[in-house]
């Protein structure tokens, strides 16, 4: 009787060949992959004749992109299709000259106009509505208003003619959060960049100043202190720059602190940075910094000081 040899048992072989090199799972984030996309590089034609909102809309990466173009160009010039740019005197000229092609909104007379745009606005919403996170602020805007971004789209002079009553109305409030945390600023900044014609309608402000929120047993050491004071500091000089052509009418400050950290020498250096608002009134809001009942000591807050930071003053100090 013949014995059959068993067969050796089939498991997987844990060695690999030498020869095939093992091969590596390389995780890459959703950004490097999305940077890593080739795009297709605008023509020049398209970078001439691209409106100055539609630049400032642009982010980071595009600007990039649209600047290595132009560079291109300047260094290897080539012949154009259309190289020549209609100049706004004989675009305005044309429009008066043919006022049956004009829409009809833009036939009327400017005070109709202007009453149109403003019953465009809702009414006021409590709490405010999230609006975009520039990139040169630390926070989301938010606005009492919300505005409809179509009517603004529509056409070169309606929004020249919108962008002041929609942002600079009465009861349009852009509410700003400056905030010492700037790990959040960094993680939550985008590439937006509001257009000067924007940020220049803006009339009426409410800044909230965040220094931290503890309790008197766990408040921040003197180094840490010192620290929000700098970066809260940064973003008023942030909000100054990006309000620079603004004629600020109202401002509103809100304060927030933990106790017994910041004495009053402090908070009156953060609160001189304000002054580049250039507000010609300055209202006290919601401050809370710590010890109310302990009015007079050296942690206190001053509120009449608000009153320093307005454009009258300044006039009258300066003269």
């Amino acid at each position: 009787m013949s014995l059959v040899p068993e067969e050796p048992s089939k498991r997987p072989s844990s060695q690999k060949s030498s020869s095939t090199p093992a091969s590596k799972r390389i995780c890459t984030s959703p950004r490097i992959n999305s940077m890593a996309q080739i795009r297709t590089p605008p023509s020049m034609e398209s970078i001439l004749h691209l409106p100055e909102d539609a630049v400032w809309s642009l982010c980071k990466q595009d600007l990039r992109t649209y600047f290595v173009t132009l560079q291109h160009y300047a260094r290897n010039p080539y012949p154009l299709r259309n190289p020549t740019l209609p100049s706004p005197r004989t675009s305005i000229a044309s429009s008066h000259s043919s006022p049956n092609n004009l829409p009809y909104l833009l036939r009327l007379p400017l005070e109709i106009r202007e009453l149109i745009y403003t019953y465009t606005l809702p009414s006021v919403c409590n709490p405010p509505v999230r609006g975009p996170h520039p990139r040169q602020l630390q926070t989301h805007i938010h606005l009492t208003q919300p505005i409809t971004p179509s009517l603004l789209l529509l056409n070169q002079q309606i929004r020249t003619e919108a962008l002041p009553l929609l942002y600079g109305a009465p009861t349009q409030i852009v509410h700003i959060t400056i905030d010492y945390n700037i790990w959040v600023h960094k993680t939550r900044r985008s590439d937006l960049v509001l257009s000067s014609a924007l940020t220049s309608s803006i009339k009426h402000i409410h800044v909230s100043i965040h220094l931290g929120s503890e309790k008197r047993t766990t408040k921040p050491g003197d180094i840490e202190a010192d620290a929000r004071i700098a970066e809260v500091k940064k973003g008023i000089k942030k909000l100054g720059k990006w309000l620079g052509g603004a004629d600020v009418q109202t401002l509103k400050v809100n304060w927030q602190e933990p106790p017994q950290t910041y004495t009053w020498e402090q908070k009156k250096d953060i609160l001189d940075g304000m002054r580049v608002l250039r507000a010609v009134k300055v209202d006290a809001g919601e401050i809370n910094w710590g010890l109310n009942w302990n009015k007079g000591r050296k942690f206190r807050f001053e509120i009449e000081y608000l009153k320093e930071l307005e454009r009258g003053r300044q006039v009258d100090s300066a003269m």
